[in-house]
């Protein structure tokens, strides 16, 4: 099975699962705006750690403050107590750990050379921190008290970015870790399990080669990068696209490759290498045999750096889809529901019709002349219109009540276009469209971040001037 019709499967596979109700996306709720706040909110993150029946908690950080400004934030709890704990950085180059209840500052990490734009918690082992710093480096740390005299684990250095580093993400099994920054360039480094030998000493476990290293997928700042299970999302500055594309042969379940297989070779021409397929003699059949690009999803207003998205991973369990979202400088929000592309393939692969109101995914709404008239029966005269066997396009009545049924009349042309810039994946150069808009009303800002509670039924927007917003689904 080649890597399209991996990720058509995958999509497919994520169709089956129901909503409640089926396909619902987020809607605006309510906007803040912090008073007297100066800057940009850059990070939100909500608590990972809440009980099913607790209320979802996110903390936020950003702004400009005499001694730092923060640029990121992510939770992690301590494992004897279970309280809260939050890690910030920013500026100063010092990570600092909090007490999320109290207040106070536990610990401070030095080490980095630089400002850190990153920090992301193993999904597996939260005493395990990773942070992306300025100084082109990675460190990974220990947060176990056994460790606090020499917390720092790892440095992912060396052959890997030549230039600041944005933006770092964990595969789900803690194996693996993205990076990407000014360089152009995403990393996959593969990890040893932590804590391993070094991890509390003074000579910390050193990795100079990542397994994979790509600055083909986009020509520009790289300020956003996570996993989609074994698939990578990914996006640049000025591209206006979230790229969707896979590591060829790369496979999680695989055991991880030594440290000696990882690709050192270095020539200017070889603008991808990896260790998960063979080389070959041509420079680019060799790129284009390293990975394959999937899909783009379209997210326009978005020249800024440092913009991240955020994927909702979905849940078996709750019974949820994964959901991918992003806030433009405009205040818009977009959300595409990665299920919805199987539905979409599987729909279009069969004997289907689009008029067809009981075969038709309950997604798929076709468009429909808006009535400004007054009154539903016009609407109600499309909505029989639509679901009679003898359905046309055209109107057979003449005079006022000829233009009268024009305003309700669903346009099929219009509605087949949209719904194939929405959910076609045909071509993975055309960016998909998003499959819902929302845009936070009454105060303009530009989006910088995005997170998702746990069961996915609240969205985070934060952005410039203070201003973060709450969007919600399946609410009463």
């Amino acid at each position: 099975m080649n890597p399209k019709e991996e990720v058509i499967e995958k999509f497919r596979n994520m169709a089956s699962r129901q909503h409640k109700p089926e396909w619902e996306l987020p809607s605006n709720r309510e906007a803040y705006q912090m008073p007297a706040f100066h800057g940009d909110f850059y990070s939100v993150e909500f608590y990972p750690y809440a009980e099913p029946d607790e209320d979802p908690v996110f903390a936020i950080a950003g702004g400009k403050h005499p001694e730092e400004d923060y640029y990121t934030c992510v939770w992690t709890k301590d494992l004897e107590s279970g309280d809260p704990l939050l890690c910030v950085a920013g500026g100063n180059a010092n990570i600092k750990i909090i007490d999320a209840l109290t207040g106070k500052l536990l610990r401070t990490l030095p080490g980095h050379g630089g400002e850190i734009n990153d920090l992301v918690i193993s999904p597996v082992n939260p005493h395990i921190l990773a942070s992306a710093s300025v100084d082109a480096t990675v460190r990974i740390w220990s947060l176990d008290p056994a460790h606090e005299q020499q917390p720092c684990a790892a440095i992912l250095e060396g052959d890997g970015h030549k230039e600041s580093i944005l933006t770092l993400a964990f595969h789900s099994n803690n194996r693996y870790l993205l990076s990407g920054g000014v360089d152009h360039t995403i990393n996959l480094w593969t990890l040893p399990e932590f804590p391993d030998s070094n991890t509390g000493t003074n000579k910390p476990t050193r990795i100079h080669y990542p397994h994979f290293s790509t600055s083909e997928i986009h020509a520009d700042i790289v300020d956003c990068v996570n996993f989609h299970g074994d698939l990578i999302l990914s996006k640049a500055a000025n591209e206006h696209c979230i790229v969707l594309w896979s590591i060829n042969n790369f496979n999680s379940t695989d055991p991880p490759p030594s440290p000696s297989m990882a690709p050192t070779t270095h020539d200017a021409q070889r603008d991808t290498r990896s260790a998960f397929t063979p080389s070959t003699s041509s420079v680019n059949m060799q790129n284009q045999f390293h990975y394959t690009r999937l899909l783009q999803f379209g997210i326009p207003d978005s020249q800024i750096i440092f913009m991240r998205f955020a994927l909702y991973p979905g849940s078996e369990t709750l019974n949820t889809n994964p959901i991918l979202s992003f806030c433009n400088t405009q205040a818009r929000v977009f959300f595409w529901d990665l299920a919805r592309l199987g539905t979409y393939r599987d729909f279009t692969c069969s004997d289907f019709d689009f008029k067809d109101a009981s075969n038709r995914p309950s997604f798929l709404n076709p468009f429909q002349h808006r009535n400004r008239g007054g009154g539903g029966a016009v609407a109600r005269l499309a909505r029989e219109k639509e679901n009679s066997p003898t359905e046309s396009s055209s109107s057979h009545m003449t005079g006022s009540d000829s233009a009268g049924a024009d305003k309700g009349r669903i346009d099929w042309d219009r509605s087949i276009k949209g719904w194939m810039k929405k959910y076609d994946m045909g071509n993975p150069l055309v960016c998909v469209d998003a499959h819902k808009e929302e845009v936070v009303k009454g105060l303009g800002f530009m989006g910088r971040e995005l997170a998702w509670s746990k069961d996915g039924s609240w969205c985070v927007v934060v952005g410039s001037a203070g201003v973060f917003a709450l969007l919600h689904r399946w609410g009463r």
